[in-house]
Parts: structure tokens; sequence; C-alpha cells
């Protein structure tokens, strides 16, 4: 059973079809219920697997806690968890104000925190598991206006680091990917704004 935060496209809903694919039970959340209709949709027909979505803000602590235990409700428990929800979000440091500073904080670490605080019970009922955070290359070497993507995705290096010897008792491990320049959604979004095109 594999939790998917951010799963209804890109980076996420390719990880939960590909999950889903290698024979896991999926579940995915984000905001927009259409998407994750449309995503859940595709994941069954392509894998036969079953699916289960919830419009949730991973950034509120009781939308990570709801998740999770409804998840593990519907599946019987949970296996793996991947902490995938995220935005782009780089500037130059005087543009970053305390809003965007704690909504990516909120987003991109703290999500992490609440999902894996909600899901480690249920991997040590099963004898373990795995949790995976989403980071990126920026969070090694921060390049220019990069902000706060490259202090948030740092952090979550770090505390995939710190969480990774203090769950290795339990059986479960936790990795980090670190992310490059991926085509998607977003990055689409991103460049069209930027640039006016794609190519």
């Amino acid at each position: 059973v594999a939790i998917v935060t951010g799963g209804s496209k890109g980076i996420g809903f390719e990880t939960a079809l590909l999950l889903a694919k290698e024979g896991a039970d999926v579940a995915i959340c984000g905001r927009d219920i259409t998407k994750l209709q449309e995503a859940s949709a595709i994941i069954k027909e392509t894998t036969g697997r079953d699916v289960y979505y919830a419009s949730k803000d991973v950034s509120i602590k009781r939308d990570c806690e709801e998740f999770v235990g409804e998840t593990a409700e519907h599946f019987g428990g949970v296996d793996i968890l991947i902490n995938n929800a995220g935005q782009s979000s780089a500037h130059s440091f005087e543009l970053v104000n305390e809003e965007m500073w704690r909504a990516d904080l909120d987003l991109k670490l703290f999500a992490a925190i609440f999902c894996s605080n909600a899901a480690i019970p249920y991997m040590k009922e099963r004898g373990g598991g795995a949790i995976l955070n989403v980071t990126a290359t920026i969070a090694k070497t921060a390049p220019a206006s990069s902000l706060p993507t490259s202090v948030s995705r740092a952090a979550g290096m770090t505390l995939t680091n710190a969480m990774s010897k203090d769950l290795a008792k339990y059986n479960i491990r936790v990795n980090t990917v670190c992310i490059g320049l991926i085509r998607s959604e977003q990055i689409e979004r991103k460049w069209k704004k930027d640039y006016g095109h794609l190519s």
C-alpha cells in the first residue's frame, strides 16, 4: 500500500502509476478533485489496482493525519509513503516575503513531517516500510534566485538523513530523491510565464 502526496499530476502521478504497475494499491491526494478523479481512473484502467484518492491540503496537519488514516482504513495498512507535494517557488532573497517562506516550508517540509508522523505507526504494525522524501538538486548547491525552494528542499534532505537513522530500528527505510529539471505541467507553466513559449 503506497501513499503519494501531490499524486494527481506530474511526478507524483507518474510515481503512483509506476507503483501500481509494480503491484501496489495506491492512495493519492492533491487539492484538485477533478484531477484526482482523472488520475485515479487512468491508474485503475492501466493497472487494475485499487486507488484511493482524496482532496487534501498537506500543508495542514489535520489533512495529513486524515489522509493517512483514511488510506490505512481503506487498504488495511500503509507500507510506503512518498512525500512529493510541492510547487515551484524561486525568487531572489529580497523578493521573498514572510507569507511565501511559510507557505513553502509548510508544503514541502512540514507536510513531509506530518505525513510521516501519521504513517509510521502503521508501518511499525506491519514490521517495516519505506518513506521517500522528494527533494531537488538545488538543495545541495543553491543558485541565485532559488528561494524559498532551495531552503525547504535542503531542510528536506537533512530531515531524511536524521529520520533514516532514527527509524532504521523499526525496519523503516527513509531516502530522498534529488530531482533536477523535469518537464512537467508545473515547469511548463513557469516556462510559458517567463518566456512565453516552451522551445
